[in-house]
């Protein structure tokens, strides 16, 4: 039997849904998956079959993390769908500034997507009325199937498709929600700069959505100056998932008080 959830929120890593939860009074943690559930998704972490139910700031949602990238997103998406029947689903997580003018833990509203991959934008979101009570930006976010080192791509990035942030899942999600006929939010919190390298060997620590932290130590000992940018990308994202979560507690009430 499928639950009626009026808000759901959808994230990729521990990062992003730690602090969310924080600011969730959690009433169950729904993982009954079927055995062919478990089964289609090969080497799925346990945390991404675990659905979270209860109030925030008052708000009935549903939290779930998919992993990272596309590929994880529509996974457990899918499943998602099959227990549940959101009003809304709200894509969150952090994201990596395209433009020169977003900063650490700046918050982003998405109003549509283009999949860099594909090159499809065949999703048009929309930005409730939120009446002068929040401070955000809002833009072109563009999903990456792998994320964006470089200064200078990010820069070239924006330019040439006139975004303003990029993550690695909000495509997938939203073609997910696109096929059930629910409406999605895109909201990122920025954890790079526009202008910031990130570790070059960064995309190398996932595996099945995952980061690795055996991956990652080979790494530090292999070249130790990684451990420096990694420190700080730990920073940016602290910073980031408290903000986020921040925005969210109130975003939710404001949406469920005025889904316009």
């Amino acid at each position: 039997m499928q639950e009626q959830l009026p808000i759901a929120i959808q994230v990729a890593v521990h990062e992003e849904i730690s602090p969310i939860l924080k600011r969730v009074a959690v009433e169950e943690v729904f993982h009954e998956v079927t055995w062919e559930q478990r089964r289609s998704l090969k080497h799925a972490h346990h945390d991404h079959l675990r659905f979270y139910i209860g109030t925030m700031n008052g708000v009935r949602v549903v939290i779930f993390r998919t992993g990272v990238g596309r590929l994880r997103a529509t996974e457990i998406s899918r499943v998602f769908f099959e227990h549940f029947e959101p009003r809304l689903l709200i894509s969150a997580g952090f994201g990596g500034a395209l433009t020169p003018d977003l900063d650490i833990g700046d918050i982003v509203l998405v109003n549509d997507i283009v999949e860099l991959q594909t090159g499809r934008c065949d999703w048009q979101g929309f930005i409730p009325s939120l009446n002068g009570q929040f401070n955000f930006h809002k833009g072109r976010l563009v999903t990456s199937d792998q994320m964006v080192i470089s200064g200078r791509d990010k820069t070239g990035l924006g330019e040439t498709h006139n975004a303003v942030v990029v993550d690695m899942e909000t495509s997938a999600v939203a073609a997910k929600c696109k096929k059930h006929n629910v409406p999605m939010i895109g909201v990122r919190a920025i954890s790079d700069r526009a202008n910031e390298d990130l570790p070059p060997e960064i995309n190398n620590f996932f595996d099945n959505g995952e980061v690795r932290p055996g991956k990652i130590a080979r790494a530090i000992v292999s070249h130790p100056p990684t451990f420096i940018g990694l420190f700080k990308l730990a920073k940016h994202a602290w910073k980031a998932g408290e903000d986020l979560a921040d925005f969210l507690e109130k975003f939710v009430l404001a949406v469920d008080s005025n889904p316009k």
